[in-house]
């Protein structure tokens, strides 16, 4: 058949990438030259012809070019002929250029506007065929068969280092002793996850969740939220091959664990192939092993802690990370750091989604603690059986009455703690993430039930039971020849702790440990008499004190930063440093620091402190609702100030109320309870105020909290809602239920139900209608019994397979079935009186000809990819006036979507799917256009569609101005979420009518020139 102009342009210039890239070798390093010398001319192509009929590897070399030829000439589908030769001429001679074969070399612009986004498209097209050609083939025989036993080798080594954790109260100096992960491990939430009914707003979800949706996570956390031991998690699973439904498709990747702690010598951050040596892995892998696991896609790299590099150093780890990213991009990464160590879209121009950990709701700490003592039982049964197991096999007298008396001390403790926490404030503020859970499981045990009550009293009876107790009542003391008391030990330590601070590190050489050891030594005449030298009380230190680890032989490190920041802030108070507090405060690294400096200063010092905190706040307008927010959060360890001090800290906290995002929410609660007494009334706040208000208390908790959280009941705005529905997971389960949900209306919002407690209180909320259930098995009869449901989400249920318990309810307008991987099929629409329906992340390839019975069908969400390839193939309904696709159905074309005239809302996803609505121009009625996850997106593209109202941009890559939305006279609302580079505002200053939303993660530039009432910021 003979060949069109465009197949006939498009064979020449992939024969040239095939030439080039057979003759470049391998790429290396970001960005490298994949073809150097190249030339899109006749020459080349002939060249390449010649080649094709010489044998050896000609044959895979002419499909090579013959497999890019179809994809050069599918981009160009759409363009008239004159413009596709033109993209197609002008991407080989960009391609043929000297140089770096980079896409940022190649000029911004194609050879006309409607071929410039095709002209980048192919101009990357033949990049990355060239790359794929050029890496060497996966080795075969012998070689592959040395990879593949090295694999096994390091997997199984993986598994061993990763597979066992130290459970803070269970691990102690004399026998470290390693727990399970797996009894251990509790899954924590993130937010992130965007709610499918409601574009761009988040809603909490399980961490693996999130992770299986996005190739690529900034994973944000405070210390002690359980950053390292999901790391930990994630290693673990893909060594040994196992896990379940959500990350399943992880199971073929290799993990690489990097902790940049260890990274911060001035030479540099290390290469692939030197990954195990730097991270102390004793096994050599074979030539090329890394590289060729990363150009396959096939590794995992976990970095971990961008917060613990210098603060001068971040910019040399992102640029490590870029270059990685553009050399390898098939390959997954999870980046770690606290949140304010870096931007939330620090990664964002990479095409990383930012998770934020969430502190534990109530049903996390109570996991947390059963699993703490279910590993205390472990070890008790475990000692018994080192000891011989002695005692009758009934369990009587001997080894096994003990054992049966530990064991039931341990469950009255673990009863004991979680009714405290439960019930008392103290104890449930403290209780808010992994490393607070563990130290009062710890201290529980250690105290006989008698719990401190503030944070530094728990770290100080911490460090007691470590550095003293412990060894003191098992009459342990002086085995290295050392005896040291606990005052000495702390002041040893706490030298170290500072110094790792003032210099930006989390771990020290051990000769520089030794050195300031031997330093201290000489005005501790009581420990020099002894005649130990400064390298003994190291290794008494890092051996008997629990609080230091050595991760590879010649490092130590504190066993957590918390620790290390307890220790540094009362160096820093004892020298009194308050000046270097001051000026390290906006530093998020030094959050805890400055907030452990006011428990341990004495009231003048900490007054002091204060007050010149606030005096810094003044100065500094950058850093001022940073600064007054950790004045304020420092009160709560502060059991005696000056009054005037307190009253200022309190009324310049009021001036930043109310609360207009969730981050602000955020750093709100951090104050704790003082901030529920500021906190606003409900009349006069807008939806957002009122939603970020609710929010506040909710983290911050407590009885008080639940009536500030009360007076919000009635609000039934769609946001506001959405908080009062999420906040039930942190207070009881009846008492909320009855304070604040017997009187909400929540007619625009869904009450999220996660719990077999909320499941059961649902028989109490009777006037609730909308239901958004996440749970784990077979439909609950709690809601197949509720036939007065209006609307009902069916999430994250990962056992949910059959839903014909939903036939015949009356009244359920709208379904929603998202994250449901195990249902068979959708029949039962056909039983329901639905006229909204969501289907999101179900099995690939099911089937949606159900939808051909659902006659009154208005709006329809696809999230999957189901067995219809072409929008036009499913049989919804002529009466469709909404339809959105999502990122899972992203290879979906838009083939037939013009059967609906009547839809006014449209979501597309993918850069595939935008450019078919940009060239085929169908549906120009609408009035609501979302778009996903596309690159480029021109503002002048979507001219014809002049009746749009919205405009919702998430992850998408602008080109060219904003000018052109000046010309849709009926647009009122800008949504940008999470969009790359900068978006520059000011050419939509004039718009008096238009309301611009600005969500996290997107860069805006011109600001300034939109008025606060049309700009709408949503951290």
């Amino acid at each position: 058949m003979r060949m069109t102009g465009v197949e006939t342009a498009a064979s020449r210039v992939a024969s040239a990438v095939a030439e080039a890239a057979a003759g470049a070798g391998a790429l290396t390093g970001a960005g490298a030259d994949a073809a150097t010398g190249a030339a899109a001319s006749a020459d080349a192509a002939d060249r390449a012809r010649a080649r094709a009929g010489e044998g050896g590897a000609a044959p895979e070399l002419r499909g090579f070019a013959r497999e890019l030829a179809g994809r050069l000439a599918a981009a160009c589908e759409g363009l008239p002929e004159p413009e596709a030769l033109a993209a197609l001429a002008a991407a080989g001679e960009a391609f043929a250029a000297p140089g770096p074969r980079d896409a940022r070399t190649f000029p911004a612009a194609g050879p006309g506007p409607a071929a410039g986004a095709v002209y980048r498209e192919l101009v990357a097209l033949c990049l990355t065929a060239a790359a794929q050609y050029a890496t060497p083939a996966p080795p075969t025989g012998s070689a592959a068969d040395a990879g593949a036993a090295f694999e096994d080798r390091y997997a199984h080594y993986v598994v061993r280092t990763q597979g066992r954790v130290q459970l803070f109260g269970l691990t102690f100096s004399q026998a470290r002793q390693e727990w399970p992960l797996d009894l251990a491990y509790i899954s924590l939430a993130v937010s992130g996850g965007e709610l499918l009914e409601e574009p761009g707003l988040q809603t909490p979800m399980k961490a693996e969740l999130a992770l299986d949706a996005a190739e690529r996570v900034l994973l944000r956390g405070p210390a002690g939220s359980g950053k390292s031991t999901l790391v930990q998690w994630l290693a673990l699973n893909a060594a040994r091959r196992s896990f379940g439904t959500q990350l399943r498709s992880w199971n073929s990747l290799v993990p690489f664990v990097l902790p940049l702690r260890s990274f911060n010598s001035p030479t540099g951050l290390p290469r692939p192939e030197d990954w195990l040596q730097a991270t102390g892995v004793p096994m050599a892998p074979p030539a090329g092993w890394v590289e060729g696991l990363l150009s396959a896609g096939r590794a995992l790299v976990l970095v971990d802690g961008v917060d613990e590099v210098p603060p001068w150093l971040r910019s040399r780890t992102k640029s490590w990370l870029r270059e990685l990213l553009l050399a390898y991009p098939a390959s997954r990464f999870v980046v770690t750091t606290r949140p304010s160590a870096v931007p939330e879209d620090w990664l964002t121009a990479q095409g990383f989604s930012s998770l934020a950990l969430l502190p534990m709701d109530r049903d996390d700490v109570g996991a947390f603690i059963t699993h703490w003592h279910d590993s205390a039982r472990a070890k008790a049964d475990a000692d018994g059986a080192d000891d011989g197991g002695g005692g009758a096999a009934d369990g009587t007298g001997g080894e096994g009455s003990e054992r049966a008396r530990e064991r039931d001390l341990l469950d009255r403790y673990e009863k004991a703690l979680l009714d405290a926490v439960g019930s008392r404030r103290d104890l449930g503020r403290l209780a808010t993430n992994p490393l607070m859970c563990a130290l009062l499981c710890a201290l529980n045990r250690d105290r006989r039930m008698h719990l401190p009550r503030a944070r530094k009293e728990l770290y100080d009876a911490a460090l007691d039971m470590l550095l003293i107790r412990r060894d003191s009542e098992r009459d342990i003391s002086g085995v290295e020849g050392v005896y040291l008391s606990r005052d000495e030990q702390t002041l040893l330590l706490q030298r170290l702790a500072y110094w790792l601070i003032r210099n930006g590190q989390v771990e020290a050489a051990a000769d520089e440990a030794i050195g300031m050891i031997a330093e201290s030594l000489d005005a501790m005449p009581q420990v020099k008499a002894q005649g130990t030298d400064p390298q003994t009380v190291f290794r008494h230190l890092l051996i008997r004190s629990g609080l230091l680890r050595e991760p590879v032989p010649g490092s130590v490190h504190f066993v957590h930063r918390t620790f290390q920041d307890y220790l540094g802030a009362k160096a820093a108070v004892e020298a009194r440093d308050f000046g270097v507090l001051v000026r390290n405060a906006h530093d998020d690294t030094w959050d805890n620091v400055v907030r452990m400096a006011v428990g341990h200063a004495r009231p003048d010092e900490r007054a002091y402190l204060l007050r010149q905190l606030l005096a810094r706040a003044d100065r500094s307008e950058p850093d001022r609702s940073r600064l007054v927010l950790l004045a304020a959060a420092c009160l709560e360890h502060a059991p005696e100030l000056d009054p005037e001090v307190w009253r200022e800290v309190k009324a310049r906290t009021a001036c930043l109320l109310p609360p207009r995002s969730p981050g602000q929410a955020e750093e709100l609660a951090k104050a704790g309870e003082l901030v529920l007494e500021l906190l606003p009334e409900p009349d006069g706040l807008t939806e957002g105020e009122a939603a970020a208000t609710i929010r506040t208390a909710a983290l911050v908790g407590g009885d008080r909290a639940l009536q500030v959280i009360a007076g919000f009941r009635t609000d039934d705005r769609y946001e506001a809602s959405r908080e009062l529905s999420d906040a039930w997971g942190r207070f009881p389960v009846e008492v909320y239920a009855d304070t604040v949900l017997a009187d909400a209306p929540l007619s625009a919002a869904h009450l999220h139900v996660r719990t077999r407690g909320q499941m059961r209180a649902l028989e109490r909320l009777r006037h609730v209608r909308r239901l958004h259930v996440t749970w784990d098995g077979p439909l609950p009869p709690e809601i197949a019994r509720r036939r007065d449901l209006e609307s009902l989400i069916l999430h994250r249920n990962p056992r949910l397979a059959d839903l014909s318990p939903l036939a015949g309810h009356p009244s359920l307008r709208h379904l929603g079935v998202l994250d449901c991987p195990k249902v068979a099929g959708i029949e039962v629409v056909a039983e329901l009186p639905t006229d909204s329906l969501a289907f999101g992340y179900l099995r690939d390839y099911l089937s949606l000809a159900p939808l051909a019975r659902v006659t009154g069908l208005r709006s329809l969400v696809i999230g999957f990819e189901p067995e219809q390839r072409r929008i036009g193939d499913v049989p919804a309904a002529d009466s469709l006036t909404e339809l959105h696709l999502w990122q899972g159905a992203r290879r979906m074309t838009l083939d037939g979507i013009e059967r609906w005239p009547h839809v006014r809302m449209l979501t597309v996803a993918g850069s595939g799917q935008y450019r078919q609505l940009v060239r085929s121009l169908p549906l120009r009625g609408l009035e609501g256009l979302q778009i996903r996850h596309a690159a480029p997106v021109s503002a002048g593209a979507l001219l014809p569609y002049e009746r749009l109202a919205r405009l919702v941009l998430i992850r998408c890559a602008l080109e060219g101005s904003l000018k052109p939305l000046r010309e849709f006279r009926r647009l009122r609302r800008l949504v940008l979420s999470e969009c790359l580079g900068t978006v520059d505002l000011s050419p939509l200053a004039g718009l008096d009518e238009l309301v611009i939303e600005v969500r996290g993660g997107t860069h805006v530039s011109g600001a300034e020139r939109i008025p606060p009432e049309r700009l709408v910021r949503r951290d």
